[in-house]
């Protein structure tokens, strides 16, 4: 035998010998039951039984702060521009244009309900001067004539024509008054309120008061006399009256 192969024996015995006892002083001890079962006791995490001994990490604590208080926001201006202001000026013309109407329609129908209340006080007026001639002494019998000087009367408003009179604000009589036509035998006077124009003709009569004649057909007679008289031009529509004085025949 070789030297070099005693060398390679002598150390593989060698070498198992040492393996042997090795499984002999450690496996083997822990291959050995317990004869009876004691108290478990724990020793901390499966990884802390492993082997695995690194301490966890404690979290930090996170300490609340308060903010410091937001600044103040500045406050937006808003600014005019020159599309703002016209529009601004057109809404206000608007407005004005609106105000204006509603008060011209304010001032019309107060306007309109003035003259109804004026012409409701006249039809009560010449309402009442018809009852008044109704009642009037009219039973005298007679013939006469309701003849006169026939003179103009003045420019001051007033006058006498024909035995009969007139009375207009402002105007004269345009030569003389018309008699009235009338063939019942009456005595008595009846007025004739008037309405005339402003180039002089009469625009509306109605019986008027002192009145004592309740006779139908002289009180017409009356009216239509005093439609067809004319007076001087003036301005608008002036009021007055005529009055006419009848004798028994």
């Amino acid at each position: 035998m070789k030297k070099s192969e005693v060398y390679g024996l002598t150390g593989s015995i060698i070498i198992t010998g040492i393996l042997i006892l090795l499984l002999f002083l450690i496996v083997m001890p822990g291959l050995k039951q317990p004869e009876d079962e004691g108290i478990m006791v724990s020793f901390g995490e499966v990884d802390m039984g492993a082997g695995n001994t690194q301490t966890p990490t404690t979290e930090p604590v996170i300490k609340e702060t308060t903010p410091p208080p937001a600044a103040p926001k500045p406050v937006k201006q808003e600014v005019l521009t020159q599309d703002d202001n016209s529009l601004a000026i057109a809404e206000q013309k608007k407005k004005d244009k609106r105000e204006k109407e509603a008060a011209e329609r304010l001032r019309i129908e107060e306007q309109r309900i003035a003259n109804e209340k004026k012409k409701a006080q006249q039809d009560a007026i010449n309402k009442a001067n018809e009852m008044n001639g109704l009642f009037g002494n009219s039973n005298s019998k007679g013939s006469g004539t309701t003849s006169g000087d026939g003179r103009q009367g003045n420019p001051a408003g007033s006058g006498n024509s024909g035995g009969n009179s007139w009375s207009l604000n402002g105007r004269s009589l345009t030569g003389s008054l018309v008699q009235p036509s009338y063939d019942n035998d009456v005595e008595g006077r009846i007025t004739v309120n008037i309405r005339v124009d402003e180039n002089g003709s009469v625009l509306s009569a109605s019986i008027g008061s002192p009145t004592n004649i309740s006779d139908a057909a002289t009180r017409n007679a009356a009216m239509s006399a005093a439609k067809r008289t004319r007076f001087s031009s003036g301005d608008g529509v002036s009021t007055g009256s005529i009055t006419y004085n009848f004798k028994l025949r």
